[in-house]
């Protein structure tokens, strides 16, 4: 149960539904009838209307992030994602255009997979004038464990140590 603010009584706050992933491919949501339990979406892929069950949606779906929320989560800037992009180092992730005549390309929407990829191809990259002994050094970059508990919005559970530096710990996830 959300109040006004959009935070539910767990902790957690409530993303609205706009755009998501079904079945691979992206939707966004067009109209909502929780009463008769139908969603109408659009799917960018196949460049039409579907209609959905809202639970069956809410059940199997998978949320779907902007590029700024996935600069926020890797700590790097728009400019490197999409330079990742343009030389190929990634895969382009989906996006979205305008639903009128025109179908210009707008926005990337990125699934988790598209940004454990990403993240697997920055670990890579060093920040800065290349080392003399050539290690890669990628600075204030979260590791694959802590990215992907912030993108399914899971506590991460830690301690400060002497020095006042906070040391992750991981519970066992359910299965």
């Amino acid at each position: 149960m959300a109040d006004h603010s959009g935070v539910k009584k767990n902790g957690k706050k409530s993303r609205k539904l706009t755009y998501f992933y079904l079945n691979g491919n992206l939707h966004r949501s067009l109209h909502i009838n929780r009463s008769s339990d139908v969603i109408t979406a659009w799917s960018y892929p196949e460049r039409k209307r579907i209609g959905y069950t809202y639970s069956d949606v809410r059940r199997r779906m998978a949320p779907a992030f902007t590029t700024t929320e996935v600069c926020k989560l890797v700590n790097r800037t728009k400019v490197i994602l999409e330079l990742a992009i343009l030389n190929g180092h990634i895969e382009s992730p989906q996006f979205t255009y305008g639903l009128n005549e025109v179908k210009r390309k707008y926005k990337y929407m990125w699934t988790e997979q598209d940004i454990m990829a990403l993240h697997a191809y920055l670990s890579t990259v060093h920040r800065g004038r290349p080392r003399k002994d050539g290690l890669v050094t990628p600075k204030k970059m979260p590791n694959a464990r802590e990215l992907r508990a912030m993108i399914r919005q899971q506590p991460i559970m830690g301690y400060l140590d002497g020095e006042g530096n906070f040391r992750p710990t991981w519970l066992a996830e359910d299965l």
